[in-house]
């Protein structure tokens, strides 16, 4: 009795710890999401409405960008502003300004790369800056209030604009430079381009080629069943430390499947359907033995003195806890798990199932 009371304390104690971690975890984070909110942010889980149509800002804030020049789409903001085609694109805590621009005494925008590294250094929210031979990219940091949207996008945006302009940088379509033909604002993959119709045609045949291309290549499964359950174990060791630290942790459950898939793709060759199905599937089982290791663990450390080996715990584990009555425990830590790994990996196994098939979006707006 006094054994089965000292197990029930310990499974007790670490099921209490993780689920009070799991709350305040939640909590801190619904706190920060409600201190940082902005328009940006707003508009990323419930749009802001104007007129009856969604957008990413409030009028009010976007007359103030770029002196109201640019068009609110509802997920970007688009236009020319001073002779050059702009795009800002809204990201996970930054936006990304694309800015189409070309000069033939500046090959491949060397010149212009050099100014954006200074540029880099000088504004604080410019947090990444590249250039292609016909067009620039920045990441600016999203602000925490609102009413700084404006400023931070303008900062960034008004040296660069003036350096273009000095410059003698002529603005076209993003791929082909051309100037003299009209462009419009092309969803492809989930990202906005200002691109001319022949280009935007021509990356509507690409992608299709593509997709036939990756439908076309097969998989080895058994190889792939192999790689799967090795990588799988990576995940599934990080599933167990950090549940001895005392936390529940989804992230190691997506760890486990983003494991699978690629030990999956290394030794079968491909990641098809067939391959993230297989690689989810094995993620399940795998989150399932990482819990059951994790407990046989904690019922180990609790039973050692009595001549109990962990292999024991192991496979006694069924019989312990119905005796400490902490079954219900076991499998509540279980369906925690499960659910916290699904939040953290659904994004990526919907988009391993999408790229395994070759699919692609594009949409004129």
């Amino acid at each position: 009795a006094d054994e089965m009371n000292r197990i029930r304390q310990v499974f007790a104690r670490k099921w209490l710890q993780c689920l009070s971690v799991f709350f305040l975890r939640a909590m801190s984070r619904s706190l920060w999401l409600y201190r940082h909110r902005t328009p940006a942010t707003d508009a990323a889980l419930f749009y802001v409405r104007y007129e009856g149509r969604k957008v990413m800002f409030k009028e009010k804030v976007r007359v103030q960008i770029l002196e109201g020049k640019l068009t609110d789409k509802g997920k970007c903001l688009c236009g020319s502003y001073r002779g050059y085609e702009i795009m800002v694109n809204q990201m996970n805590g930054f936006y990304q300004i694309c800015i189409n621009a070309h000069s033939d005494d500046d090959v491949n925008n060397q010149k212009l790369a050099a100014f954006l590294a200074e540029h880099k250094t000088k504004v604080k929210g410019v947090l990444d800056a590249k250039i292609s031979p016909t067009a620039l990219l920045m990441n600016v940091k999203m602000p925490a209030f609102g009413s700084k949207c404006p400023a931070a996008i303008n900062e960034a945006v008004m040296p660069v604009i003036q350096y273009l302009t000095m410059g003698r940088y002529s603005s076209g379509c993003e791929y082909c430079k051309s100037e003299n033909v009209p462009v419009s604002d092309y969803e492809i993959n989930g990202m906005h381009h200002l691109v001319c119709e022949n280009c935007a045609g021509q990356i509507g045949q690409n992608l299709q080629q593509n997709q036939q291309e990756v439908q076309a290549k097969k998989s080895r499964v058994a190889e792939g069943i192999v790689g799967a359950v090795l990588g799988s174990l990576i995940g599934c060791i990080l599933w167990i430390l950090i549940y001895k630290l005392g936390y529940i942790a989804g992230i190691a459950g997506a760890v486990i499947g983003i494991c699978a898939m690629k030990g999956y793709e290394m030794l079968g060759g491909h990641l098809d359907k067939k391959g993230v199905v297989i690689s989810s599937v094995i993620m399940v089982v795998m989150i399932y033995f990482g819990n059951r290791i994790a407990w046989s663990w904690d019922a180990y450390d609790a039973l050692k003195d009595q001549g109990f080996t962990f292999f024991d715990s192991y496979q006694y584990l069924g019989e312990i806890l119905d005796q400490t009555g902490l079954a219900g425990d076991y499998y509540t830590d279980l369906t925690i798990g499960y659910v916290l790994s699904f939040v953290c990996g659904a994004r990526y196994i919907i988009h391993a199932f999408r790229a395994s098939n070759g699919s692609y979006t594009m949409k004129k707006h």
